[in-house]
C-alpha cells in the first residue's frame, strides 16, 4: 500500500498537503471516526478521496446537492477514475436499475440522503463492503434536518445498518455548539475532531446600507473585475435582477436556483466554471463544493440566513488565494423575508399538530392538504405521544434557532468594530494577527492585486468614502 504522500503525488500531482488534509486522512484511517472542519478552498474532497484509496471497499459519499455530486464525479473522472457514479433522481429508471445491479463495480458512489433511504437502494448497499462512509457538507445535518430534509436525521441509523468501517464528516463551518450537535446526530461515539481556522485572510468583508439596492449593485458590478456571485433569498428576484443586469450592462449574466431543470443547472454551472458567464445571480442552491477558483467577489443582495451560511457563501470567492471581497448590501426591512419564512414554518407545525389530533377518517379526508414536509413527518409518526412530543420539541427548537440566526446576522451588520474579529469570535476563535486586507470598519490599509499591479489604499478614513475606497481598491478609475 502506497503512503498518502505517494498517492498525493501520483494521483493529484501535488507535492504537499494543504493545512488539515493530512491530519484528517491520518485521523480517519487510525480512529475510524473523524469530523473535519476545514475552511472553504482547503480541498476537503481530497480528504475522502485519498482516504478511500487507502482502504478496501466502497466509498459512499452522502452529498446534499445534485450539482455538487456532478461536480465531484467530474473531478474524479478528470483524475482518470472510472469507478465513480452519482446515484440520484436524475438517473432514468433503467439506468438506476443497471447501476444498482453493478454497485460493486464502483469505488466511489455519490448519493443524496433521500435516495440513500429508499428501501431498494439501502438493501442493495447493505450487500457491499463500505470501507468509508462520508457525509460531505456535514453542516446540512443541523441547518436542514427536521424542518427541511428530515432524511438527514437518519444518517447515523443508516451508517450502522451498512456496517461501514469508517465514518468521515466534512464541513467548512461549525460553531462549537454546531460541532457538538453534528457529533451527537451523526457519530455513534466521540469522534476525533480536526479543526482549522475559518479565517480566510484573502477575503475582505464589507457591509453597505443603501436605499437604492439595484442601482448600487449595478454600479459595483459595472466597475469590478473578474467573476462574481450575487446571492438572493428569492428565486424570482434572482431571475428579475439577472435579466435587468444583463440588459443594463450588456454583461454575461444569468440566474441559478432549484426550480431549474437539472440539465439547465448543469449547463449553467459548466458555463460559469469555464468563464463563459461572468456574473451569476443565485440562491443558496449554488456554490456548495463548486470548484471555481477565480471568483473575485460575492455580493449578498439579500441577507444570508445565518453567519454560518454567510461564511460558506462568501468563502466561494478567492479559492485561488488571491485577494477577493465579500459585500452585503443591506436595505432596511431586508430581514422581513427571513421572519416570513419563520412564520411559514410555525404555521406548518401548528397545522400538523392539528392534523394528528383528527380522527382517522378526517385525517384521510385532509391528507391532500399536507405539504411534502408534513407528509414526511406523518410517515414517521408512530402515534405515540412521547415520540410526537419529541418531534414537536425539535421543531420548536428549530424555530427558535432560525430566529437567533437572523438576529446574529443583524448584530454583525450593526457592529462598528472589526468584522473579521466578529466572525471569528462567533466561531469560537480569536484573531491571531493583523490582517491588512480586512473590512470596512478597520483602520489602516488593504491591498489587492489587479492586472498585476499592487494597489494599496487607505480605508475607513475621513477622506475616503466607501465609493472612493472601492474605486481605488479595484483600480477602476
Amino acid at each position: 500500500m502506497r503512503t498518502k504522500e505517494e498517492l498525493l503525488t501520483k494521483i493529484y500531482g501535488f507535492s504537499e498537503f494543504k493545512s488539515g488534509q493530512a491530519e484528517v486522512i491520518d485521523s480517519v484511517m487510525e480512529t475510524g471516526q473523524t469530523l473535519g472542519i476545514l475552511p472553504t478552498a482547503t480541498g476537503k474532497s481530497l480528504c475522502y478521496q485519498l482516504a478511500g484509496y487507502m482502504t478496501s471497499g466502497t466509498v459512499l459519499v452522502v452529498s446534499p446537492l445534485l450539482s455538487l455530486m456532478e461536480d465531484q464525479v467530474r473531478q474524479l473522472q478528470a483524475l482518470k477514475e472510472k469507478r465513480v457514479v452519482a446515484l440520484n433522481s436524475q438517473l432514468s429508471m433503467s439506468d438506476k436499475q443497471w447501476v444498482l445491479s453493478h454497485l460493486s463495480d464502483y469505488k466511489f458512489i455519490f448519493i443524496s440522503p433521500e435516495t440513500l433511504l429508499q428501501p431498494v437502494v439501502l438493501k442493495r448497499l447493505m450487500q457491499l463492503e463500505i470501507g468509508l462512509f462520508v457525509v460531505d457538507e456535514a453542516h446540512c445535518i443541523i441547518e436542514w434536518g427536521i424542518d427541511f430534509r428530515p432524511e438527514y436525521e437518519k444518517l447515523l441509523d443508516v451508517y450502522r445498518d451498512l456496517n461501514a468501517r469508517r465514518l468521515l464528516a466534512l464541513t467548512a463551518t461549525a460553531t462549537l455548539e454546531a460541532e457538538r450537535e453534528i457529533k451527537a446526530k451523526l457519530f455513534p461515539s466521540e469522534p476525533d475532531v480536526i479543526r482549522r481556522s475559518v479565517d480566510r485572510e484573502n477575503i475582505s468583508y464589507y457591509v453597505e446600507e443603501t436605499e437604492d439596492k439595484y442601482n448600487r449593485l449595478k454600479e459595483l458590478i459595472g466597475k469590478m473585475k473578474g467573476p462574481g456571485i450575487i446571492y438572493f433569498s428569492s428565486k424570482k428576484q434572482a431571475e428579475v435582477v439577472s435579466k435587468q443586469l444583463e440588459s443594463d450592462l450588456s454583461e454575461s449574466v444569468t440566474f441559478y436556483h432549484a426550480d431549474l431543470t437539472q440539465q439547465e443547472r448543469s449547463l449553467i454551472q459548466t458555463q460559469y466554471i469555464k468563464g463563459q458567464i461572468r456574473i451569476l445571480c443565485a440562491t443558496n442552491a449554488f456554490g456548495m463544493g463548486i470548484n471555481k477558483k477565480d471568483v473575485r467577489f460575492v455580493i449578498h443582495y439579500h441577507l444570508p440566513s445565518s453567519l454560518e451560511a454567510y461564511l460558506q457563501e462568501s468563502g466561494r470567492s478567492g479559492r485561488d488565494g488571491e485577494d477577493s471581497v465579500s459585500i452585503i448590501l443591506y436595505q432596511k426591512g431586508d430581514e422581513r423575508i427571513h421572519y416570513f419564512l419563520q412564520e411559514a414554518l410555525i404555521e406548518e407545525v401548528e397545522y400538523f399538530k392539528t392534523f394528528v389530533s383528527f380522527s382517522e377518517k378526517k385525517q384521510k379526508d385532509s391528507l391532500s392538504l399536507l405539504s411534502e414536509l408534513q407528509l414526511k413527518w406523518l410517515e414517521n409518526d408512530t402515534h405515540q405521544s412521547e415520540n410526537r412530543d419529541q418531534l414537536f420539541g425539535k421543531l420548536e427548537d428549530r424555530i427558535k434557532e432560525k430566529s437567533e440566526n437572523i438576529e446574529s446576522v443583524l448584530r454583525y451588520l450593526k457592529d462598528t468594530n472589526c468584522r473579521r474579529v466578529h466572525l471569528l469570535r462567533y466561531f469560537g476563535e480569536k484573531k491571531s494577527k493583523k490582517t491588512t486586507f480586512c473590512c470596512d470598519n478597520c483602520d489602516g490599509y488593504g491591498k489587492i492585486t489587479n492586472d498585476e499591479t499592487l494597489v494599496s489604499v487607505y480605508k475607513n478614513t475621513k477622506e475616503s468614502s466607501w465609493e472612493e475606497m472601492l474605486k481605488n481598491l479595484f483600480n477602476f478609475g
